[in-house]
C-alpha cells in the first residue's frame, strides 16, 4: 500500500499516532493454523465519538481502515495486516517521534513474517520482537507471550527444550 499523502499529510498522521494511537504486534491462537498462532499487526488510533470525523478523514486519505464506535464513547480507527501496516509504517517512520522504537520492531516483524509460516525457530524469534512491542506499549492484559507459544511448541514437538 502506498498512499498519496505528502510530507505534511505524513508527519500529522505520525502526530496524531504518537499521541492517540497504538501500533501493535499481538500474538493470537489460531487452532486451525499450522503453528497454532499468529502475529496480528494493527495500528490503532482513538477519539472521542464526538471527534470521530478526524479518523474518518484519515480513513478516506489512507484508503483501508476500520471504524468502530465503542460503548465508551470513543471512536477507534484499525488498520490491521502486515501487508497493509508494513509499508504505511515505513512512510510514517521519519515522522515518529514516541512509537518510533515500536515501528521499527514491527517493521523487522512484517519484513520476516512471510518467512515463517513452518518454521517454529523463527516464528518464535518474531513473538519475541512481538513481547518487545507490549512491554513499550505497556500493554497489561497479554494472555498470549512468546513463552505461550514457545510452551506450546515444546508439547507439540515443534522445538526442543
Amino acid at each position: 500500500m502506498k498512499t498519496n499523502l505528502n510530507d505534511l499529510q505524513l508527519a500529522y498522521l505520525a502526530g496524531f499516532i504518537d499521541g492517540d494511537g497504538s501500533l501493535i504486534a499481538q500474538i493470537v491462537k489460531k487452532d486451525d493454523y499450522i503453528l497454532k498462532y499468529q502475529i496480528r499487526i494493527t495500528i490503532s488510533m482513538i477519539q472521542s465519538t464526538s471527534r470521530k470525523h478526524f479518523l474518518i478523514q484519515f480513513q478516506k486519505e489512507l484508503d483501508t481502515g476500520t471504524i468502530r464506535d465503542r460503548n465508551d464513547k470513543i471512536t477507534e480507527l484499525n488498520i490491521i495486516g502486515h501487508l497493509t501496516v508494513q509499508p504505511l509504517l515505513q512512510q510514517l517512520r521519519p515522522f515518529l517521534r514516541i512509537k518510533l522504537k515500536q515501528a521499527n520492531l514491527i517493521i523487522r516483524i512484517c519484513e520476516q513474517l512471510s518467512s515463517t509460516k513452518n518454521d517454529p525457530i523463527k516464528f518464535l524469534e518474531l513473538c519475541e520482537l512481538s513481547d518487545q512491542v507490549a512491554n513499550l506499549n505497556d500493554s497489561k492484559k497479554r494472555t498470549v507471550t512468546s513463552a505461550t507459544v514457545k510452551k506450546t511448541f515444546q508439547d507439540l514437538g515443534l522445538i526442543k527444550e
